[in-house]
């Protein structure tokens, strides 16, 4: 059946697709005919104009501090890809997604770049701040890193603590250790620790994979195999 309809599909006259889809619907229409639309490139991508992490929880909650630990957590996973690619932030962007769709946004300019959350959890809270209103459900979060340059040293402001900035550039080599053992997020800031208390948040019940755990799994990493249920 799903081949059929993309035949279907496929065969719809130009005009009429061009008039009843938006871009990602024509370029979808493109492809089954042939039409190579989407640049391939086998290799790994290395460089970044901006790097961005986003999520959405269901039920929509207006939990202050599970919505911040939400925001916080894209922050984290944020900084551990640019990391990963030797970069570092001297914009971010935060927003909160409501649960009608509607957006707002903040963004700060930092003094120097970083790409450490606990050095960059003060400017956080204070987005949220600006963002977050009691009362409003809220639906997803998002973060995104941007003016990303070389992840190297940089001299300080004449009021920073150069012995903190330096503690915490090796508190986070250890953060990294410990997750590529253990798994991402296996440490983490207290501020985004309400969603292992509270729960990520899911769409429906989960699956019959989801509630198993084989051995040598954590709840980080798991094997990437089908589960089902046999009847006898």
């Amino acid at each position: 059946m799903r081949r059929y309809l993309q035949k279907r599909f496929a065969r719809l006259p130009e005009e009429v697709v061009l008039k009843r889809l938006t871009k990602p619907g024509v370029e979808v229409w493109r492809e089954l005919r042939g039409e190579s639309v989407l640049p391939v490139c086998a290799d790994p991508k290395s460089a970044y104009a901006s790097i961005s992490k986003t999520k959405t929880f269901a039920p929509p909650s207006g939990n202050a501090a599970y919505v911040f630990a939400h925001l916080m957590r894209n922050l984290e996973s944020a900084c551990i890809k640019a990391r990963r690619y030797g970069l570092a932030a001297l914009r971010i962007l935060a927003y909160l997604r409501k649960n009608d769709f509607d957006h707002v946004g903040r963004e700060v300019r930092l003094n120097r770049p970083s790409v450490h959350p606990l050095e960059l959890s003060g400017e956080m809270r204070r987005l949220f701040a600006g963002m977050y209103r009691p009362g409003v459900l809220y639906r997803a979060t998002g973060v995104v890193l941007m003016e990303l340059v070389p992840n190297a040293p940089v001299q300080l402001g004449l009021f920073e603590d150069a012995l903190r900035a330096e503690c915490v550039q090796d508190l986070y080599r250890v953060v990294d250790e410990v997750s590529g053992r253990f798994g991402k997020h296996s440490l983490h800031l207290g501020a985004s620790h309400p969603i292992e208390a509270l729960g990520k948040g899911t769409r429906g019940e989960p699956t019959a994979r989801e509630r198993t755990r084989f051995l040598g799994e954590t709840r980080r990493k798991r094997v990437s195999v089908p589960f089902v249920h046999l009847r006898v």
